[in-house]
């Protein structure tokens, strides 16, 4: 299958978390409590304006791609396993958390990763990263990296390629995460979180499950966290 219409097409049915963020910007009123404890990523911009950057880049995104695909290559090229196995990976994931520790999170999960946020900005960080790290960052690094590098093997070619997309769009997602700290002070303990787990790992599980994994899976952990844990 090939990967940048996969990719296209998941992007394309992504777009049900963006309406998702639409139906709770209308129906919810977010607390100071939810602002205080939001991700830092969607503090660069004031948060309101970050709701709509990230609700309109994706459904601008998702427009373009559907235009570029046509239904029927749209139909053909979605990773139907990958988006399923990742919403019912979320879904399994949260429940045995809940089972085992109950209603509250573990301490050592950071609280923008919490229900703390609410259910409008959990997802409007989570999937926002989504929409820029794994749908535009990871395919530009990866095939940028993948023209510099034509004098390699084709193996040689695609490994060290998606190396350096994973390797750099972990850096950017540290870099975002700081910028928008609003108490200037650096965590390294987060920071350290932030680049091992959201940036290389979920990075390499792009390339290793595929991007509609990843997106499902990532987008639906905000859909649960809320309705499971206080």
């Amino acid at each position: 299958m090939d990967f940048g219409k996969q990719l296209a097409a998941t992007i394309v049915w992504a777009q049900l978390f963006a309406f998702y963020c639409l139906v709770f910007w209308a129906i919810s009123a977010p607390t100071e409590s939810n602002v205080q404890w939001a991700d830092p990523f969607i503090k660069i911009f004031p948060i309101q304006i970050s709701v709509w950057i990230v609700i309109l880049s994706s459904l601008l995104l998702g427009a373009w791609c559907l235009r570029w695909l046509g239904v029927g290559s749209l139909l053909k090229h979605t990773p139907f396993v990958q988006i399923a196995i990742g919403v019912l990976t979320a879904v399994a994931v949260t429940f045995t958390i809940r089972v085992l520790v109950g209603d509250s999170l573990p301490h050592f999960i950071p609280a923008e990763e919490s229900s703390r946020p609410g259910f409008l900005y959990g997802m409007v960080a989570g999937y926002g990263e989504e929409v820029l790290f794994r749908m535009l960052l990871m395919p530009l690094f990866f095939f940028g990296a993948y023209e510099l590098l034509k004098a390699r093997g084709q193996k040689q070619r695609v490994l060290l390629s998606a190396i350096a997309a994973i390797f750099l769009t972990a850096v950017l997602f540290v870099l975002l995460h700081e910028l928008g700290e609003t108490d200037g002070t650096i965590v390294w303990k987060l920071v350290a979180t932030r680049f091992i787990v959201p940036g290389v790992v979920m990075g390499s599980l792009f390339f290793l499950f595929g991007p509609g994994f990843v997106i499902a899976m990532h987008s639906s952990m905000h859909v649960m966290i809320p309705l499971l844990f206080k």
